[in-house]
């Protein structure tokens, strides 16, 4: 079955099909013992057999229990994992630098994980540039095996900030940015950013520009980061499975799978574009722990256009306030609006549950209003009134949401009455799936893609071609110069000789005009 599985009611599966409008995106909210993973994460990667899927995996345990089973539905599987990256595809951003504006999102990026937001003041601004200069650099004018992060690292390294002359006010980093043509971007970035700097702040700036990306310094983050085993955009033309492993309590590369998934985001685009504006094999992504993937800027904006692309979205959060606090309230209800299905697994906090009770709205009810009385006479005697009135009331209040028993859910849509229904256990809708093989993460070993080993073959072999290019003319240069040079000795040559016989001449005459006078 393809689709969102979203829930049973009376033993019946609720599901959200790959047409549905105004789109197919689901947002989750549910906090710690909800059963995300059982009845919303495990569930779907189960049930999809057709759409490529991209997982966050915070444990890896989504994979050990289901990688085999998408193996045995045709599924290529891989795995970008961010806590052990031995064990894991390698990826380098710098794959997709194709214009000047990818290589600054990279720089940015990388500057902000170790700069606080809101502290982004004239030392970010100049890192930024720096790193961008660095970045277009050993795009442009490196080897390929030079064109990662481990690449501008050693450019760092042997390029001084400062002049080793004290007569030349250029150092060694100025002079390797300036010898370049005018116009190179990198010099551009270079001249418009660091150069600017004065005295000490320029070592200042590579100073901290060194600690911001010494952490892919690290041999196991400087291999992770040096080669792309596959191309992102495989995952919109192939039937592909990718798991990502985030690191549970550390956030240590948030900005660098902040990037990750940012530049994912823009291949499946630009993929699309290329097609007819349509992915050749749609994807499905679900977002577990959304929050730790760091702030997109433009997260409403994706989840309003991805449905035309073929891309459908399942954002899960433990909590509303924690998506307000990483978006701000505004932004946070832009994104819940572009969520056509919003489910509510538990409340985990009072935000959350008011959240999903005005969601679910009013309803009348009918309330018994009757009166009864006994008059005391010879004969006793009742009389008995019944009157109703009609009230308003919440669906379910906040308290009541809050009590939902554990395997209830709510289902909320944008255009259908809301649902109040069962959790799609994993396990009572695929109870076999347990006796199947389970993989281990840390077995997991990546294997680039025999289209990736050829574009860099391909790359190497336009690198050598234009260093030979290169020498051929320096070579041409040199033999035009050595012919100027001759020509000119034999211009000088003749110059002379004809001075010569001039003054050979004029000697000739004065002798002749002595000798006609004696």
């Amino acid at each position: 079955m393809n689709g969102t599985i979203l829930g049973m009611v009376d033993r019946k599966i609720i599901y959200q099909n790959n047409d549905t409008k105004p789109n197919r995106n689901v947002f989750v909210v549910g906090g710690p013992g909800s059963y995300k993973t059982q009845s919303v994460v495990i569930t779907n990667v189960f049930n999809e057999t057709s759409n490529s899927i991209v997982v966050t995996d915070p444990k890896g345990e989504i994979y050990e229990k289901t990688a085999g089973i998408k193996l045995a539905q045709g599924y290529q599987v891989h795995v970008i994992n961010f806590a052990n990256m031995t064990s894991s595809d390698r990826y380098n951003p710098f794959d997709y630098i194709e214009r000047d504006i990818n290589a600054e999102t990279v720089a940015t990026k990388i500057v902000q994980s170790e700069n606080k937001e809101g502290k982004q003041d004239v030392w970010f601004s100049t890192q930024r540039q720096l790193l961008k200069a660095l970045i277009l650099y050993v795009t442009k004018e490196k080897a390929p095996k030079y064109r990662n992060l481990a690449g501008v690292t050693q450019v760092l390294q042997e390029n001084d900030v400062e002049s080793e002359d004290p007569n030349d006010p250029q150092s060694p980093l100025d002079k390797l940015f300036l010898d370049l043509k005018f116009d190179h971007p990198a010099r551009s970035a270079y001249e418009l950013g660091f150069k600017k700097a004065k005295g000490e702040m320029k070592a200042s700036i590579i100073e901290s520009l060194l600690a911001t990306i010494s952490k892919f310094v690290d041999e196991e983050v400087a291999e992770f980061t040096r080669f792309s085993d596959f191309d992102l955009k495989d995952i919109g033309r192939k039937k592909i499975i990718l798991y990502v492993i985030i690191p549970v309590m550390d956030n240590t590369y948030e900005s660098f799978i902040n990037l990750f998934f940012s530049q994912l985001f823009d291949e499946l685009y630009k993929l699309a574009a290329s097609n007819h504006a349509e992915l050749p094999n749609p994807v499905d992504f679900i977002l577990d722990e959304f929050v730790n993937l760091g702030k997109f800027p433009k997260y409403e904006e994706f989840l309003a256009t991805c449905r035309g692309y073929g891309i459908g979205v399942t954002t899960i959060c433990q909590t509303l306030t924690q998506l307000q606090a990483l978006y701000g309230r505004e932004k946070a209800e832009s994104i819940l609006g572009n969520h056509a299905v919003k489910i509510c697994l538990n409340a985990a906090n009072e935000v959350t549950a008011k959240y999903f009770s005005d969601l679910l709205g009013k309803s009348t009810v009918k309330v018994e209003t009757g009166s009864e009385s006994t008059s005391h006479s010879k004969e006793t005697s009742t009389s008995k009134s019944d009157s109703y009135n009609y009230n308003s009331r919440q669906l379910m209040y906040a308290d009541e949401i809050m009590l939902m028993p554990d395997n209830q859910s709510l289902l909320v849509f944008s255009n259908q009455r809301p649902i109040k229904a069962k959790k799609a256990f994993q396990f009572k809708l695929f109870p076999n799936a347990d006796e199947l093989v389970h993989l281990k993460q840390n077995d997991y070993q990546g294997k680039p893609e025999q289209d990736q080993l050829d574009k860099l073959e391909k790359l190497e072999q336009e690198w050598e071609q234009s260093i030979t290019d290169k020498q051929s003319k320096t070579e041409e240069q040199q033999e035009s110069k050595e012919e100027l040079d001759n020509t000119l000795a034999m211009m000088n040559a003749d110059s002379k000789n004809e001075e010569e016989f001039e003054e050979d001449y004029e000697n000739s005459e004065d002798n002749d005009r002595v000798g006609f006078l004696d």
